[in-house]
């Protein structure tokens, strides 16, 4: 289910409108302090996106030979495949942290991949925004795949009025391709990680 962020599209394009059409307008009406409002909100928007945004760790590109072989969605011989990828552009360029639990974590911008071969089982995926707002955006699911299956998750962003949580939904094998196929694959950048440890630590880390 993708989330509906429509209001929030809504919203910030009739912001952007109403500021370039209103805002030179007020702050001439305003004289110098008005000039000092907007420079204090500037700087303060821009260090908000500049604290998003230092909490990326997004891994390194894969290999095209490593793309081409996981966009084929084909599980090695006795092993199984979980991919989660990322959609949608609200909040695309901050980093979303992706584990699956017990093998690997990191992280993915918006319309990028990650991948993990794992041994048939059950595995608990969690996603979370690398910076929280108000409230956690965590959300988990819990993914069975047995010898030679695949399970691709698509996870976007949906957007409350003081925070935002990412939202995790199963694709079947009829849509995975089309989403698999025009995304770029990421490597992971901490694992194998041990059960013990905690969210986002790999095995080393846990304390």
């Amino acid at each position: 289910m993708r989330p509906d962020n429509t209001k929030w599209i809504i919203l910030a394009i009739v912001g952007g409108v109403v500021g370039a059409l209103f805002g030179p307008m007020l702050g001439r009406a305003m004289g110098g302090f008005g000039a000092i409002l907007m420079a204090l909100f500037f700087v303060g928007a821009v260090g908000y996106i500049v604290y998003l945004l230092a909490g990326n760790k997004v891994g390194k590109a894969a290999s095209p030979a490593a793309l081409a072989d996981a966009r084929a969605l084909k599980a090695p011989p006795g092993q199984a495949r979980i991919y989660v990828v990322r959609r949608g552009f609200m909040g695309g360029l901050a980093g979303m942290k992706v584990s699956v639990d017990g093998v690997a974590a990191g992280q993915i911008r918006m319309n990028q991949f990650v991948m993990a071969e794992v041994a048939p089982g059950t595995y608990t995926v969690e996603t979370a925004m690398a910076r929280n707002g108000a409230k956690p955006s965590n959300s988990t699911s819990s993914v069975t795949v047995g010898a030679g299956e695949v399970a691709v998750i698509r996870v976007m962003l949906e957007v409350h009025s003081l925070h935002a949580t990412t939202v995790q939904e199963r694709l079947s094998m009829a849509a995975a391709p089309a989403e698999i196929g025009t995304a770029k694959l990421v490597q992971w950048t901490d694992g194998p990680r041990a059960a013990a440890a905690g969210p986002w630590q790999t095995a080393g880390q846990a304390g």
